[in-house]
């Protein structure tokens, strides 16, 4: 019985993992941003910014990579690089006015109740998780 519990949960992880990709394809769907591109700007959106030390590490990805992921960014108008007023030396990438209307549109791209459902469904699952993590 437990065997069958923990195939059952290790097929559950694999598909909300494989549906969550689909979902971003879906946004970036008829877009110039790649499924990376458009969890950085979530991330940065929900973060009010990030430096590229952040970035990096939330992507699992170079610093050189970064550097080229934001360039494409900042070319779309969508972030912008913005020195720290008590560290010039620390640059922090934010979202443009563009930018958050840009993740806002994507979105909106999926009816109202379809939006709100996705949200109830992923609260719950995240209260599930936060008890066991």
């Amino acid at each position: 019985m437990l065997e069958n519990n923990i195939e059952n949960i290790m097929r559950g992880m694999l598909e909300i993992q494989q549906k969550s990709r689909r979902f971003a394809d879906m946004l970036c769907e008829g877009e110039s941003l790649s499924q990376t591109q458009l969890i950085l700007l979530i991330q940065m959106n929900l973060n009010d910014g990030m430096k590229a030390s952040q970035i990096a590490e939330f992507l699992s990805v170079t610093p050189g990579a970064v550097t080229s992921i934001c360039d494409k960014l900042e070319k779309l108008g969508l972030i912008q690089r913005v020195r720290e007023s008590e560290d010039r030396r620390v640059v922090k990438m934010i979202l443009t006015e563009s930018g958050e209307s840009k993740v806002q549109e994507l979105f909106l791209k999926l009816p109202q109740e379809q939006l709100k459902e996705i949200e109830r469904v992923l609260s719950e699952v995240n209260k599930l998780m936060s008890t066991v993590f």
